[in-house]
């Protein structure tokens, strides 16, 4: 954080207030490589031992833990050319009691983080704090065994825009491009009464997981089409939602749906560039938020404590998700 205050006395600069910093300078005005040139975690950073330490004497209640992991098997087809988990077992050559797994499968397949070493800024040809795709393939700079090796742990805020929309009368089908609006998150979090803090990790229930087991009872066909042409809904791709993402100072961001933003993207640009390249923000997808909706729903709570531990595997570009709530 020393860096930061150097250069922002003033505190977390806001996006407008990077336009201005970033005057002059060869980079899009939304850029926020504020941790110094040497930073590899991004706004992990905000996960500091005094937020970690106020997250769990605030949320840490009753002892309740929610996995919020999707099986492995699922989904059966993932979207956007990725393959599907290969499991086998075998048996040991030591003793016929004795048994291993073996696993083949893409890390984004299924619940999971997408790392800094993911997406970049397409306009600008960089990765996260100006990292050159070329060096993503010879250095293990912003990989995520940077972030594994910081831990994430902090104050979880689920925004159940799901229940929030049929509850307005707002019916719509995950598997179809509905846009969420900044407007209509903050409506959320005000109907839920929750206030955010810096550092939060922001979860956002979309549905996704709750329709794709209706659909394999229902349409299974309609399974195979979203693998080949994808389409969820998910967080608009406006400057108001970007303002809303950069603003509150999240130290991450998920949802339920493969792709946390609406898709197919109604602009022209991918909010991935903002979150991962511009901001140093992981984001998590095909979270399971099913059960964690059920949980916080029961105690009219939608904070709670969570943990993550992504795989310490250095240069990786993303991973399994690994992660916990805790009440």
């Amino acid at each position: 954080m020393e860096h930061v205050k150097k250069n922002f006395p003033k505190g977390l600069p806001t996006l407008a207030e990077l336009a201005e910093h970033n005057k002059g300078k060869d980079v899009p005005p939304e850029t926020a490589w504020i941790w110094g040139e040497d930073d590899d975690i991004g706004r992990i950073n905000l996960l500091t031992p005094d937020v970690v330490r106020a997250a769990q004497q605030s949320e840490l209640k009753d002892g309740k833990v929610v996995s919020l992991n999707w099986s492995l098997e699922f989904p059966k087809a993932p979207s956007f050319e990725r393959s599907p988990l290969k499991h086998r077992i075998e048996v040991h050559p030591l003793n016929p009691c004795i048994f291993d797994d073996f696993y083949d499968t893409n890390s984004q397949a299924g619940s999971q983080w997408d790392g800094l070493r993911h997406f970049g800024h397409v306009g600008l040809g960089k990765m996260y704090n100006n990292l050159a795709p070329a060096d993503v393939l010879t250095s293990t700079r912003c990989g995520i065994h940077a972030i594994s090796q910081h831990g994430i742990a902090g104050r979880g805020v689920l925004l159940d825009y799901y229940a929030w929309a049929h509850k307005n009368g707002k019916v719509y089908d995950p598997t179809s491009a509905h846009a969420m609006t900044a407007a209509d998150l903050q409506a959320v979090a005000e109907d839920q009464g929750v206030t955010f803090k810096t550092g939060d990790i922001l979860f956002i229930r979309g549905g996704y997981i709750k329709r794709y087991h209706e659909l394999e009872k229902e349409n299974s066909a309609r399974l195979t089409e979203l693998a080949h042409e994808p389409e969820f809904a998910g967080v608009e791709q406006t400057d108001a939602m970007k303002t809303f993402l950069h603003d509150n100072y999240f130290a991450a961001v998920a949802g339920d749906a493969p792709a946390f933003e609406v898709w197919p993207r109604q602009t022209e640009y991918y909010l991935h560039e903002f979150l991962l390249g511009l901001w140093g923000c992981i984001i998590g997808e095909m979270i399971d938020l099913e059960q964690l909706s059920k949980e916080c729903e029961q105690r009219k709570r939608w904070t709670f404590f969570v943990t993550s531990a992504p795989l310490n595997s250095p240069g990786g570009v993303a991973s399994f998700a690994n992660a916990l709530a805790f009440f």
